[in-house]
């Protein structure tokens, strides 16, 4: 009988082990989730950056192919495309505002946080090029094809 009458609790030091085991354990494992936060953070801002200049390369170069004339004008504040296509008397004119950092298309913005955007006609290919505010820089480049 003298088996099921021990009494006998827990001791100080054995709830002080359990506490500072279960802190220790508790604070590594909020580190890895606030890392795995941050890295997402990045993540999917860098993928969001991306998909925007991704948007900006492929709408900036079918407005591109249609055209038969570019014209620019640089201000100090912001630089103007102008697409012209002769055959249907269409026109494409994109802003790039480098104070706010946008481009606008006909007067309704298409993207935002850009820090660097040129259209270069060189005469038997056109340069688009956008940089990103993380610095990367995306290019397209649309040749001519000769013919009849």
């Amino acid at each position: 009988m003298s088996k099921f009458h021990n009494e006998r609790g827990v001791t100080l030091l054995e709830v002080l082990a359990v506490t500072i085991i279960a802190t220790i354990v508790s604070i590594v494992l909020m580190s890895i989730l606030t890392n795995s936060k941050t890295t997402n953070d990045k993540q999917m801002i860098s993928t969001i950056q991306l998909s925007d200049t991704t948007y900006i390369l492929k709408v900036v170069t079918k407005d591109t192919r249609k055209s038969t004339k570019i014209l620019m004008k640089a201000l100090d504040e912001y630089t103007e495309y102008i697409l012209i296509n002769n055959q249907n008397n269409q026109k494409y004119t994109y802003v790039y505002h480098r104070k706010n950092q946008t481009i606008t298309r006909n007067d309704e913005m298409i993207a935002a946080n850009v820090l660097d955007f040129s259209i270069e006609d060189k005469r038997s290919h056109i340069i688009i090029d956008i940089t990103t505010p993380n610095s990367k820089s995306f290019s397209s480049t649309i040749y001519f094809r000769g013919g009849s």
